[in-house]
């Protein structure tokens, strides 16, 4: 997963304030609200928009907020193009942020996975200095003075789901998982908060990782498939619990460690300097690529300004200077990547 994969989703612009005050003026039919929580308390965010499905998957995914809440940022998710409501059709094919406006507005907008990517970016940009979004599963192994808080992050594909799915079949080995895919940590105090997501949005192979007989035994109000992808049982919305069972817990830990996948040659070298560690992680494991579209932590950035960057910069170093850093060679069979897991994590 490379900087291409979220430029394809639809690359980030900025929006100027006029442009902005005319989506507002827009009279559109569904309007939820929903909280993303942090450490510190919660980010409010209005999802407006003209598709009745995509608002009902919106609403069914996250934590309520109440109706008089005021939003701390808004996307609108228009499904016809810009001309469609009468604008310009150069904004066709890019995500619109409005940094003063604090909105995000998507033309076009037909998939609700690209909902998920708004709202990650969204969160970083209206997040405090001392709040950094992750991607990455966050969970804790073992119990009492060994209980360790753990960030699982790596590329699409370097096996995060597969160690998952692994480490809760360990016997002997308490896990809890607390997100799935993406959550927040406090860079000040480590601690770590399960997003509050009623139902996780997953691609069902995910789903059969963990739980192999779950589309032939779980009751259906557990899941809904995603109808508004092209293969419409490729993903679905979930309830965590379904697929965790009581491994899901979404209290509070902190973050001691972070764990990078990757799926290099035996015998591959990981970065010994704790500089070029940073950097590797931040570039998405290829040092030639951006540094601000890295794959390890959150490619859903929205990085329109050089401050955007720098901020971002300077949340990650906070991070990678109060956590331990281990690579994790996925490069052998599905028990062997559990096994340096817990020899790396564990010791």
């Amino acid at each position: 997963m490379n900087a291409g994969y979220y430029d394809a989703i639809l690359p980030v612009r900025e929006f100027r304030d006029d442009e902005a005050g005319i989506i507002a003026d827009l009279r559109l039919p569904y309007r939820t609200l929903a909280s993303v929580f942090v450490p510190s308390g919660r980010i409010v965010v209005a999802f407006v928009s003209d598709s009745a499905l995509l608002t009902r998957m919106f609403a069914a995914n996250w934590a309520r907020a109440g109706t008089d809440q005021e939003p701390d940022a808004t996307l609108y998710a228009l499904t016809h193009s810009a001309r469609g409501y009468g604008l310009d059709d150069a904004l066709d094919e890019a995500r619109w942020w409005s940094a003063a406006g604090k909105l995000m507005v998507v033309f076009g907008f037909g998939s609700y996975r690209l909902a998920k990517v708004c709202i990650r970016g969204i969160c970083s940009a209206v997040s405090g200095d001392d709040i950094l979004f992750l991607h990455g599963c966050a969970l804790t192994l073992g119990k009492g003075n060994y209980r360790r808080g753990v960030v699982i992050t790596g590329s699409s594909g370097a096996g995060k789901t597969t160690l998952v799915a692994g480490l809760l079949k360990h016997a002997g080995l308490p896990v809890t998982v607390m997100n799935d895919d993406w959550g927040a940590v406090s860079l000040s105090s480590g601690k770590s908060v399960s997003t509050g997501e009623r139902m996780l949005h997953m691609k069902s192979s995910s789903v059969l990782a963990f739980r192999p007989d779950f589309f032939s035994s779980a009751p259906r109000d557990l899941y809904s498939y995603d109808l508004s992808e092209p293969d419409r049982t490729a993903r679905i919305l979930v309830s965590p619990e379904g697929v965790y069972g009581t491994s899901w817990d979404p209290t509070t830990a902190v973050t001691e460690h972070l764990a990078a996948i990757v799926r290099k040659p035996p015998g591959w070298t990981p970065p010994r300097q704790k500089r070029e560690t940073d950097r590797v992680l931040m570039s998405g494991g290829d040092s030639a690529s951006s540094p601000h579209h890295e794959a390890f932590f959150n490619g859903s950035l929205i990085l329109t300004t050089a401050g955007d960057e720098q901020r971002e910069e300077q949340r990650y170093h906070r991070l990678l200077n109060r956590t331990a850093v281990s690579w994790i060679n996925n490069d052998s069979t599905p028990e062997g990547l559990v096994e340096r897991f817990i020899s790396a994590v564990m010791k």
